[in-house]
């Protein structure tokens, strides 16, 4: 009897912690770590602290939790993303290594927009000067957002070997492709106050076409293959 009722049970505990987490996420976007304590968020779930503490430990796991959510969203959508490109094109040329490259750079250029929230948290936790989990906890957030860095790699690397780039180090250029397109997106705040000639979409244009003339690139490979990631992302 327990056993057919287990599935049951599961689904329950997973949708409550959803739960949870979803709560703590608005609250760390409204008003930032400081203010997400389990009394809190008990309360705003008109839960007890201590039923709370039954789907997580601490604060701390549930911040862990929802940087996993931000980075697992954003791998699964590199994924989806490749693969609907690589249904439209070959892999077999210059132009489509790079476009590959642009489609990762278009992922994660246009979070704010598919993912408004993640990206918001995102921001808040990138922006956090303090290491605000434990080591075990951030270690293990460390490889999962590494994996999602992977995905930058192998795509820098496919171009590379198809002499779509020249030769550099692929994970130097994932982190840079991956920080400098996070920072710009700061600038759309600068953008919806109206500062004059302010225009966030070509200058994440320029700054990709410009990366990748830098790391060998043909400028007009370039430009072609951000103009093909567009149609997906």
């Amino acid at each position: 009897m327990n056993v057919i009722h287990e599935p049951a049970k599961v689904r329950r505990r997973e949708a409550k912690s959803e739960r949870i987490l979803d709560a703590a996420e608005g609250i760390l976007e409204r008003e930032g770590h400081d203010a997400l304590t389990m009394q809190r968020l008990a309360a705003e779930l008109e839960l007890t602290v201590g039923a709370a503490y039954r789907y997580f430990a601490s604060k701390d796991a549930i911040v862990a939790a929802l940087q996993r959510r931000v980075f697992e969203g954003l791998a699964a959508d590199l994924e989806r993303a490749i693969a609907e490109y690589e249904a439209v094109h070959p892999r077999a040329s210059r132009v489509g290594a790079l476009s590959r490259v642009c489609v990762v750079a278009r992922v994660y250029a246009t979070l704010p927009e598919r993912r408004p929230t993640h990206a918001r948290l995102l921001s808040r936790m990138m922006g956090e000067p303090r290491n605000v989990l434990p080591e075990g906890l951030g270690d293990a957030n460390a490889q999962v957002a590494m994996t999602l860095a992977t995905r930058g790699v192998r795509e820098l690397a496919a171009a590379r070997e198809a002499a779509a780039l020249g030769a550099g180090d692929d994970l130097e250029r994932a982190i840079l492709l991956w920080t400098s397109l996070t920072g710009l997106a700061q600038a759309k705040k600068l953008e919806r106050w109206g500062v004059p000639g302010l225009d966030v979409d070509a200058l994440t244009e320029r700054l990709v076409v410009t990366l990748l003339v830098g790391w060998g690139a043909e400028p007009a490979r370039a430009r072609e293959a951000l103009g093909r990631a567009a149609e997906i992302v």
